[in-house]
């Protein structure tokens, strides 16, 4: 057993680690297609421990499981990067969606405050012609390798987050619950990734997603279904 104590930076809620983050933490000791879920919301500047076994790793605070990543297989087809990519309005902000829930403006991968460098700065916008869908230019940069020339499984996963909440569920309070992801190539930490989300379903307060990273030639990178689950906004305001 180890520990890991996640920084303020890497912040998605003001008080609570970015969930894909926290996710990718795990799922880099895990080999292949990972599923990991959030029990409860990743503190922030905490000593957390980490716990690995035969194909899965868990996070404990003290005795409350925090998060679990175990061996997987993803079955998701992902839709054709739209070509020419045309960018629209914020999915919060679109016409006729009766605004609940502001998204974090500090958090580390979609906030508005981030600068470059500082945060991914991913901020999905509709993809006209492409209902349901959303996209985002993803700017890389050197610190986000891992030293093999490729971006680090932790930032690969935290893209993968935060544009499926603007896919499925824009407008609301929603904490993702469980992030599924395969990663078919490495990125190299250059150049300019495009990242998409789209709808895939909803039930009660639960959302469905698809998410994907292409590389800056195009191909694909990694693709991931999220799962979503509407919250009391009052449980994640920031204080």
């Amino acid at each position: 057993m180890d520990t890991v104590t996640i920084p303020s930076r890497f912040k998605g809620p003001p008080q609570s680690a970015n969930g894909g983050y926290t996710c990718g933490l795990m799922a880099r000791r895990l080999d292949g297609d990972v599923a990991a879920s959030l029990k409860v919301p990743p503190p922030l500047d905490t000593p957390i421990a980490v716990i690995e076994s035969p194909g899965a790793v868990d996070m404990y605070l003290d005795d409350r499981l925090v998060g679990r990543a175990q061996a997987a297989e993803l079955d998701l087809e992902v839709p054709s990067r739209p070509e020419p990519l045309r960018l629209g309005l914020d999915p919060v902000d679109a016409p006729g969606r009766p605004v609940k829930f502001a998204p974090f403006s500090t958090c580390f991968v979609c906030g508005k405050d981030r600068e470059h460098l500082d945060g991914l700065c991913i901020h999905p916008q509709q993809v006209e012609g492409h209902e349901g869908m959303v996209a985002a230019p993803w700017s890389l940069h050197e610190g986000l390798g891992d030293g093999p020339g490729r971006v680090a499984t932790e930032y690969l996963w935290a893209a993968l987050d935060c544009p499926g909440y603007f896919a499925c569920a824009p407008g609301e309070a929603a904490l993702l619950a469980r992030l599924t992801v395969s990663i078919r190539a490495p990125l190299r930490p250059e150049g300019e990734a495009t990242v998409i989300g789209w709808d895939l379903s909803r039930a009660g307060r639960k959302r469905r997603c698809g998410t994907a990273v292409f590389a800056p030639d195009g191909s694909l990178v990694a693709r991931a279904e999220g799962l979503w689950v509407v919250v009391d906004p009052s449980s994640i305001a920031a204080s």
